[in-house]
């Protein structure tokens, strides 16, 4: 059985349509952070354990809910436009770049890959997957760059912690490289 508590939030995620803070779920269950985390993960637990078609999903201190991943394949042709374009390889380096090693200056990035980058950089702000998280304190104050919550949501993690080790793309790398 769910509680007022529980259904208020489910509400207020599912009215706000984006993941919400469970800063902004405390203040609207007026009730602490730490309070608000313990209905949020019970009311998740509670959602989830029906394996129904929606799952309510954690997302870096943030609440939302989805498609159960286990549907993907029945629902996905419904949602692709065929004009849609991914990341190029140039994006997908860069971004990777971006999110083992942030907070980021463009120069960093532009050292690791060796090319310049401003074009793939502006594009990943673009679409939302980067953000300016503020500025260096090397010479110039270049700006810094970081993975957003649309990244996290993109790629379908919880938080930078479930990024895979490096030496798991190594891996990966050199496997790939195999079947070339």
């Amino acid at each position: 059985m769910i509680n007022r508590m529980e259904a208020i939030a489910e509400a207020l995620i599912f009215a706000a349509g984006e993941p919400v803070s469970i800063e902004d779920i405390a203040i609207v269950l007026k009730v602490s952070k730490e309070d608000a985390l313990n209905v949020m993960r019970n009311s998740m637990r509670n959602f989830n354990d029906r394996k129904g078609g929606i799952i309510l999903r954690e997302i870096a201190d943030h609440f939302q809910f989805s498609s159960s991943p286990d549907l993907h394949e029945e629902i996905r042709n419904y949602f692709e436009k065929p004009s849609k374009q991914g990341l190029s390889r140039a994006a997908m380096e860069t971004l990777a770049i971006i999110s083992y090693n942030q907070p980021v200056t463009k120069s960093a990035i532009e050292q690791i890959r060796g090319v310049n980058s401003d074009g793939v950089v502006a594009k990943l702000l673009e679409k939302g997957l980067i953000t300016e998280v503020g500025r260096s304190d090397n010479p110039g104050r270049p700006l810094l760059y970081a993975t957003t919550l649309e990244f996290l949501k993109s790629i379908g993690i919880e938080s930078l912690k479930d990024l895979p080790s490096l030496n798991g793309i190594e891996g990966l790398i050199i496997e790939e490289m195999e079947t070339l």
